[in-house]
């Protein structure tokens, strides 16, 4: 199956029926400004950090760095605008190719802008099984309080399975996620920014 930003038409299910939890996709959507788009629009990111059995971070995903090593966990591409008709950046995790130190994956959006997300019009997040869209977690990001960066669910690996929590279960573990995103995602815009630059024909003084 195909990995896109695009919609998906997945298998009906039956009521009550929820899928077995495989290959999960991450969805971000969020509306362009209604001012001009060129003047600071509003920036969303999608983020996936990886721990281990000692709540190590394994890697983080985000679009800076769209794909883990073996692959497992892929992100989209970066949307800058948020002009795409279905979700504007997604991760797909392939749940049966993480590797086995791997044991939690937690869910992070960010505001690249550093501005409150909940200001991102018709901001927007899922967290749905790749083959039939069944949403496990479905998020409107707009009623948030004043966050920059919230954590959208956990992934964690069970004796019998993976099993899905809408929010991160450990307070300690979201905090540390979320500062390992931030500090991905700073070198990440700090690079992208240079490269506007140097795009624009704009010189350092």
């Amino acid at each position: 199956m195909p990995i896109s930003n695009s919609g998906i038409a997945g298998a009906p299910l039956q009521i009550d029926e929820k899928p077995e939890l495989k290959e999960v996709v991450m969805g971000l959507h969020w509306d362009p400004s209604e001012d001009d788009v060129n003047v600071h629009p509003e920036n969303l990111d999608a983020l996936c950090v990886l721990f281990d059995q000692e709540q190590q971070i394994v890697e983080t995903i985000h679009p800076g760095n769209p794909r883990s090593t073996n692959g497992s966990v892929v992100h989209t591409g970066d949307s800058r605008t948020g002009a795409s008709k279905w979700d504007d950046e997604r991760i797909f995790v392939f749940l049966e190719a993480l590797p086995a130190n791997v044991t939690t994956l937690v869910f992070i959006v960010a505001s690249a802008t550093g501005n409150p997300i909940r200001e991102a019009r018709g901001a927007s997040c899922h967290i749905s099984d790749h083959a039939t869209e069944y949403q496990w977690v479905n998020m409107e990001l707009t009623t948030l309080d004043t966050q920059t960066t919230y954590c959208v669910a956990t992934l964690s690996r069970s004796p019998t399975g993976w099993e899905i929590a809408s929010t991160a279960q450990d307070i300690n573990r979201e905090h540390e996620a979320q500062s390992a995103a931030l500090a991905a995602l700073r070198q990440f815009e700090f690079a992208r920014s240079h490269e506007l630059v140097r795009a624009a024909g704009i010189k350092p003084e």
